[in-house]
C-alpha cells in the first residue's frame, strides 16, 4: 500500500516549532515528558530563538527537515559534575516544544559560554 504526506502536512508539525519555539535551552538533566516548569528548572543556559534562525527544506515526496542556526549564550548555572544535557525549545510561556540529546555532556560553569549547535529535526514520509 503506497502512503504519502504532502509537504504542507509535514510541515505543520515543524512550523508549530519555527512559529512558536522562542527560547533554546540547555537542561543540566532531562526525563521524558518533564513539565514546562522542570524544563525550565533544569535550565542552565538560555537564549532567543527568531523564525529568521529556522530554516525548512527538503522536496515535496520526501522527508522535510527542520534546521536550527547556530546559537551562543552564557551559563547561569553550573551543570554538575556528571550532567546528562539536553537542548530544549519552548513558547517561553508554557509549552516544551521539543527535546533532544545533547551528546557531549560535558561539565558547565555559570559564567561561562555555552555554543549551541545547529540541530536539525526531520519529520519523514508515512512508512
Amino acid at each position: 500500500m503506497a502512503k504519502y504526506a504532502h509537504a504542507d502536512v509535514l510541515d505543520g508539525g515543524l512550523n508549530v516549532i519555527r512559529n512558536n519555539g522562542i527560547r533554546m535551552l540547555l537542561l543540566k538533566a532531562y526525563t521524558a515528558a518533564d513539565s514546562y516548569t522542570t524544563v525550565v528548572s533544569n535550565a542552565i543556559c538560555t537564549v532567543a530563538v527568531a523564525p529568521d534562525d529556522y530554516t525548512l527544506s527538503g522536496a515535496d515526496g520526501a522527508a522535510r527537515v527542520l534546521s536550527v542556526a547556530a546559537k551562543s549564550g552564557t551559563a547561569s548555572a553550573n551543570s554538575g559534575v556528571t550532567p546528562d544535557l539536553h537542548i530544549a525549545f519552548t513558547d517561553n510561556i508554557s509549552k516544551v516544544l521539543l527535546v533532544t540529546d545533547e551528546t557531549s555532556d560535558q561539565v558547565v560553569t555559570s559564567g561561562n559560554t555555552v555554543s549551541f549547535p545547529a540541530l536539525t529535526y526531520t519529520s519523514s514520509q508515512p512508512a
